[in-house]
């Protein structure tokens, strides 16, 4: 409790489990990032970024699950509790991890576009089951929570708005574990993913299955007043909770003898004030110790938080209750009954008070031992077997090579259907850097001769000339190479952007790797068609439509899908250029 509003209110507790969770936090990641791809294997293929786009996001789904795990967790047994007391600063730990998650994926895969990274993060991805916008509703849910986490947000909206706007938690998980699924899984090629995010989903349903079967005791229901249980059932320093036939739960505590009832519902964030204990004469609230008189419902000066009370009368060794509330504040003396019924252990946790409670060490001791080993090795082994979208054998090459240096090059440019510069012994694709297509300057230059700079891109049999600068018009003349008909064919295959099938990037699978190509595709860089099967000794074919245009926008949804094309293939220098028909 806090008189006065403070950024973070210290205490020894927070520290201890702020310290736990960021060294967790950090170990996950630094085994994910750093000792994973020192094994080798398919880590250490995958570029940099890639790999921090799971790390961060594998990290916030499993901070997620559990800060969902502690509350049915501190509910099925109370020695849990001290988790549940510095929560909030999980969940915003949780946030800013999945924020680093989406800052990797914008900075990567959306990125070195002519279109904006927020109008591509929404419009790139094709298919029916869009997974981008399931994870952008998650995190802006998490941003929400996060930002209204502090005491000042839960005072201004009142703590039953505040609990039910943090209640979001739960869309936002299933958002979460949606958008994991529809993505991250369907590209992955390791099992070890997808096994750990079903495991973190089935103990966060289970946990809190379990917990909601556990009931709470259900007063007698009389004429007025409801028996809510023998008097000699309360132990001394504690409480019974009691459910009314209709109203909100009660929790009956016992004092130095004396027996009173105020609401259940902490006036801070609605905890349940049953499962705590008097503690300096005052009812201590399990979750963040804020404290209440128990015959009046007052916080102790100089706080003003104040509970309902309820009155109480003794019918034989039966304990009844008006079920009716008093007015927030409202004093009633408390009930006087014979014998004592005494508590047992000494295993209540106070957030605000020194040390642990030896009753407690058995359960928090080895909970943070997981955190600060177990969670770090579980970023090292989920590293260790992360799948490579971009493994297997499709392409020639499966790492991305060392850009070579810059030369100069002359030759013709042919314009259609993207364009090509055709050198004395081979034929390059042009590009600039980043996502985008040659200089429009170039297909004005169709027939020219011209000078070009920039460095090759190579991979199998598809070469790229990525531009320094427009190509520059030359004297001389050439002749323009004879397409040679290669026949009418039909081929199964998949529609990629030239830059990364050239060796810019790793082309990979499933629907990551399709928003990413059909990015790279709007910015008018050459799409190329990647057989199944060599087709007249090509691997890799120039694609446009049978008028010989660019083939997007018009097959832009077939992107990065396996599909089967029908078309005229010829040959124009070392490039075959495959004229389809839309399916």
């Amino acid at each position: 409790m806090s008189a006065r509003y403070v950024p973070v209110g210290w205490t020894p507790a927070k520290r201890a489990y702020d310290a736990a969770l960021l060294v967790g936090t950090l170990g996950y990641l630094a085994g994910f990032l750093i000792l994973a791809p020192m094994l080798g294997g398919e880590a250490a293929a995958m570029d940099a970024a890639s790999l921090a786009i799971k790390a961060y996001g594998s990290c916030a789904l499993l901070l997620l699950s559990l800060a969902l795990a502690i509350g049915p967790l501190a509910r099925i047994d109370p020695r849990f509790l001290p988790l549940l007391y510095n929560r909030r600063h999980l969940g915003v730990v949780t946030f800013l991890v999945a924020a680093s998650h989406a800052m990797a994926v914008m900075g990567w895969h959306f990125a070195f576009s002519p279109t904006d990274a927020w109008v591509a993060l929404l419009s790139s991805e094709g298919g029916a089951l869009p997974f981008v916008p399931l994870g952008v509703l998650a995190l802006l849910v998490l941003a929400v929570l996060a930002a209204t986490s502090h005491d000042f947000w839960l005072s201004f909206l009142t703590p039953a708005a505040w609990k039910a706007l943090h209640m979001a938690i739960y869309p936002a998980y299933a958002l979460a574990i949606g958008h994991v699924a529809l993505g991250a899984l369907r590209d992955e090629g390791s099992p070890a993913l997808a096994a750990v995010v079903v495991a973190a989903a089935i103990a966060v349903a289970g946990l809190h299955l379990l917990a909601a079967l556990k009931p709470l005791p259900a007063a007698a229901p009389g004429v007025e007043w409801v028996r809510a249980g023998r008097a000699e059932a309360v132990p001394e320093g504690r409480a019974i909770i009691v459910r009314p036939p209709a109203g909100e739960p009660v929790a009956i505590f016992r004092h130095e003898g004396r027996l009173s009832a105020v609401t259940n519902l902490c006036a801070h964030q609605n905890g349940p004030l049953g499962e705590g204990r008097i503690v300096d004469g005052c009812i201590t609230c399990p979750w963040h110790g804020f404290q209440y008189r128990p015959e009046d419902g007052c916080a102790p000066p100089p706080y003003t938080e104040r509970l309902a009370t309820y009155n109480l009368r003794l019918d034989g060794p039966w304990l009844l209750l008006d079920p009716r509330p008093n007015a927030p504040g409202t004093r009633v003396e408390p009930l006087a009954v014979p014998g004592v019924a005494h508590a047992t252990g000494g295993d209540f946790f106070i957030g605000w008070a020194r040390g642990l409670p030896a009753g407690l060490r058995p359960v928090v001791v080895p909970v943070a031992v997981l955190m600060l080993l177990g969670f770090p090795l579980l970023g090292f082994g989920l590293g260790a077997l992360a799948g490579d979208p971009a493994g297997g054998d499709r392409f020639a090459a499966s790492t991305l090579p060392e850009l070579p240096a810059t030369g100069r090059y002359e030759g013709l440019v042919i314009a259609a259907p993207y364009p090509l510069l055709q050198l004395q012994d081979r034929t390059l694709l042009l590009a600039r850097d980043g996502k985008l297509g040659a200089h429009p300057e170039a297909r004005a230059l169709h027939g020219r001769l011209v000078r070009a700079e920039g460095y090759i891109l190579r991979r199998g049999s598809i070469e790229m000339l990525v531009l320094a600068e427009p190509p520059v018009p030359i004297e001389g003349s050439a002749t323009l190479p004879r397409a040679e008909p290669l026949g009418r064919w039909r081929i199964q295959g998949e529609i990629c952007d030239g830059k990364c099938a050239a060796g810019g990037m790793r082309p990979g699978t499933g629907i990551g790797h399709r928003a990413c190509a059909t990015l790279c595709l709007d910015g008018d860089l050459p799409a190329v068609f990647v057989p199944t099967r060599p087709v007249a000794g090509h691997t890799v074919m120039v694609l446009g439509d049978v008028q010989g245009r660019p083939a997007l926008p018009a097959m832009r949804d077939l992107v990065g899908l396996r599909v089967t094309l029908e078309g005229e293939v010829e040959r124009i220098g070392s490039v075959a250029i495959f004229r389809a028909m839309r399916p």
